[in-house]
């Protein structure tokens, strides 16, 4: 939308129109001889040039103290989307090959194709290894969150030789708790077992149970990992990951547990919760205002160095 901040210097318009009618009408009644119209004409060819740039200087200086404007005005838009809460384990087991080229950077991709997926969902990242924190609060920034997700490594964390998942979880339910979204959901994602933190998992569950927070857990590995030995590699079966822990977790948030042991079920697992359900939420987009009043000001005054050029410099009769 354009507009004019301070329209009523538009008033100072009137004046030079008046100017301009009021030398026509002097003209018309000057003109009485051919004599008279010859000199007229020879002059106008001196100064019409000059006439006209310092008119148009004066209205386009008349248009810059008007302050015109282009505004691109704020809208509450409703959109679809609920809360969702990416808590995610950097520990050092994150690193294990069992996934090409390990498995912290397949889950960094499949969340990446995630956020990307869901424009209209507010999402927060948390993570964590011995401790936790929230790298994000709730975002529709999701650019900014997908390059922070890309950036992501073990040592954004200390304690990395430490899973926390208690705390993981605790701290993306005080991020989420306050939010008016009526679907909120964790994601929570981890490749070992809870031996770290002050806050228990199941204490951590029972929270979200009472805020209505569902918690969706992803175990992380190959469900057999090889083994080099003297004799070379040998398949053993993955012991490290607490699945138990994450199945209670989700049944008693009203969440579901999901086992990704490659990543084309990996990636699988995140189209199914992409399928997560949707409700309004409001967003509020503010409006951009651009002032255009600086190049008109140049434009006049380049007018009036020109204006007074042409007549009183250019046309300047040498004797």
């Amino acid at each position: 939308m354009f507009k004019f901040q301070s329209p009523y210097y538009l008033l100072l318009l009137l004046p030079v129109i008046y100017l301009l009618l009021r030398r026509e009408r002097r003209g018309a009644i000057e003109v009485a001889s051919i004599k008279t119209v010859r000199k007229r004409v020879k002059k106008s060819r001196k100064d019409l040039i000059g006439k006209c740039l310092l008119y148009s200087s004066l209205v386009i200086m008349c248009l810059a103290l008007a302050r015109p404007q282009s505004v691109r005005e704020r809208r509450n838009i409703d959109r679809e989307g609920i809360d969702i809460v990416l808590s995610l384990d950097l520990s050092r087991s994150m690193l294990q090959e069992d996934f090409n080229p390990n498995r912290l950077e397949v889950a960094k991709r499949v969340l990446v194709k995630f956020v990307e997926g869901r424009p209209d969902d507010r999402i927060s990242l948390v993570i964590f290894g011995g401790e936790a924190y929230t790298k994000i609060p709730l975002t529709l920034d999701h650019p900014m969150l997908v390059d922070t997700i890309q950036k992501l490594q073990i040592g954004d964390i200390t304690s990395s030789d430490r899973t926390a998942i208690g705390m993981g979880m605790g701290v993306a339910i005080n991020r989420i708790k306050d939010s008016q979204s009526t679907s909120k959901v964790v994601i929570l994602l981890t490749d070992g077992e809870n031996n770290s933190g002050a806050m228990s998992p199941m204490a951590a569950a029972n929270i979200a149970r009472e805020l209505g927070i569902k918690v969706y857990t992803v175990g992380i590995g190959a469900r057999e990992l090889i083994v080099n030995g003297f004799f070379g590699g040998r398949k053993v079966e993955n012991t490290e990951l607490d699945e138990d822990l994450l199945v209670r977790i989700a049944e008693l948030t009203q969440g579901r547990y999901y086992r990704a042991s490659d990543e084309e079920e990996f990636e699988s697992i995140f189209k199914e919760i992409d399928a997560l359900e949707k409700v309004k939420i409001e967003d509020t987009s503010f409006y951009d205002r651009r002032e255009h009043y600086i190049p008109l000001i140049r434009i006049s005054m380049i007018l009036l160095l020109l204006g007074i050029i042409c007549r009183y410099l250019l046309f300047i009769r040498i004797p």
